[in-house]
């Protein structure tokens, strides 16, 4: 049976995944709610975890991208009483739909047959933690005394000085313990699955088969354009990956001759591509000049769109690296840099920094990549894009200030724009 492929420019390429992963328009001007964030959560398989918070956390960027400003305590919501959401290390630690952590649990199963489970060092606390969650309910590390006597450590250290902080991750990591919930400090709890999620053991697992499968269709939906590279990096631990190159290949094949994907070519990628099936009806629109992105919107540095660098290098000719641990001296564009998404594009990125107390955005520095043509509409666009971001934070569109631009006639004509 041959394989028809179609090909792809690379505008309509970059428009697709933009399409597939939610950036490319924002939904209807209502309040967003708790089932738009989880939505977003289910469309995108997971949604990556980090502690950096110099505007917000990760995760609440990579929601206010897509569903515009709303409240952070959804989230709380979302965790709380039937606990429709969980984590767990879907792409590194990421929050996932609660019915997903199944997918997971031939992992757990590996993790928790690790000899450190049966080390009789560890076995005395690990008994004792589960004792204690099973008699008083989701606990986190803080709930936990530091053992007297114990000597001072770093900010570096993983785990610090409690014992009980390494075991409840690890308990974590082999299902013995699910994530209950996150405070608005963003501390963790963790709680017994028989109570807080029992269908994760009911049954057999998952057989691999399906499992790998189900990856790597979440995967397609998600990218709506992709490489075997990129499809099997979506799902993975903090290191490798839950469905190896090879087997995303013979799987991504196998969904071409179930007319779930379609074989394409993509100009300038001179590796196979597989698009999602579920596009071709909007590769039609597109190509009859209907439904293009018109979305301007901020990037998270671990949003999924753009996670995967080699991936943003060879289909946005975007080259991104996260400067927050490169010695001040030597970082190019900042601390933690959001890519600017202008209707499909990536034309540039921003430093930003808010204060909390004041609610005063400041933009150390914003640069437009080479060859982006300066106009009123794309600054425009970027100044909305600020008013919006100053919106979800809780501050005022007049208290927003950008200290650099590049190149240099950007910054008056932004400052002007963003204060009319």
């Amino acid at each position: 049976m041959s394989v028809v492929e179609i090909e792809l420019s690379r505008d309509e390429a970059r428009w697709l995944a933009v399409i597939a992963s939610g950036l490319d328009r924002r939904p209807s001007r209502r309040r967003v709610t708790g089932e738009d964030i989880l939505a977003t959560i289910r469309r995108l398989g997971s949604v990556q975890l980090d502690t950096i918070s110099v505007i917000s956390r990760s995760h609440e960027t990579v929601l206010w991208s897509r569903l515009g400003p709303y409240d952070l305590s959804l989230w709380q919501d979302l965790y709380a009483g039937e606990q429709r959401i969980t984590e767990y290390w879907a792409h590194a630690a990421a929050i996932i739909a609660r019915e997903d952590l199944r997918l997971f649990r031939t992992h757990m199963e590996r993790r928790g047959a690790h000899e450190w489970y049966a080390h009789p060092g560890n076995r005395a606390t690990i008994e004792r933690v589960l004792a204690r969650i099973r008699a008083e309910g989701p606990l986190g590390s803080r709930h936990f005394e530091t053992p007297e006597g114990a000597p001072p450590t770093s900010a570096w250290e993983w785990y610090g000085a409690k014992p009980e902080r390494e075991v409840l991750s690890s308990l974590w990591t082999a299902g013995r313990l699910v994530l209950s919930r996150r405070d608005r400090g963003f501390g963790r709890s963790w709680d017994v699955p028989e109570r807080a999620i029992p269908e994760l053991w009911d049954g057999e697992a998952i057989p691999d088969e399906e499992r790998d499968r189900t990856f790597i269709v979440r995967a397609l939906h998600a990218l709506g354009v992709t490489t075997a590279r990129w499809a099997s990096d979506y799902f993975r631990t903090g290191g490798s990956a839950y469905v190896s190159q090879a087997s995303t290949a013979r799987i991504l094949d196998r969904l071409v001759h179930d007319g779930s994907a379609v074989r394409v070519i993509v100009a300038g990628i001179d590796l196979p591509v597989w698009m999602d099936a579920a596009l071709l009806y909007r590769l039609d629109q597109l190509r009859h000049g209907v439904g293009r992105p018109r979305l301007t919107t901020f990037l998270s540095p671990f949003d999924n769109l753009s996670w995967n660098r080699d991936r943003t290098e060879r289909l946005w000719n975007f080259v991104y690296r996260l400067e927050c641990y490169t010695p001040e001296p030597k970082r190019i564009y900042g601390y933690y840099t959001l890519p600017i998404l202008h209707r499909g594009r990536l034309v540039g990125r921003l430093d930003p920094s808010y204060d909390r107390r004041s609610r005063i955005l400041t933009v150390k520095a914003l640069h437009l990549e080479p060859g982006v043509r300066l106009t009123s509409a794309l600054i425009g666009s970027i100044a909305v894009a600020l008013r919006d971001l100053m919106a979800f934070l809780g501050g005022e569109p007049d208290r927003c200030q950008v200290l650099h631009g590049s190149p240099d006639t950007l910054l008056p004509l932004l400052r002007r724009s963003i204060t009319g």
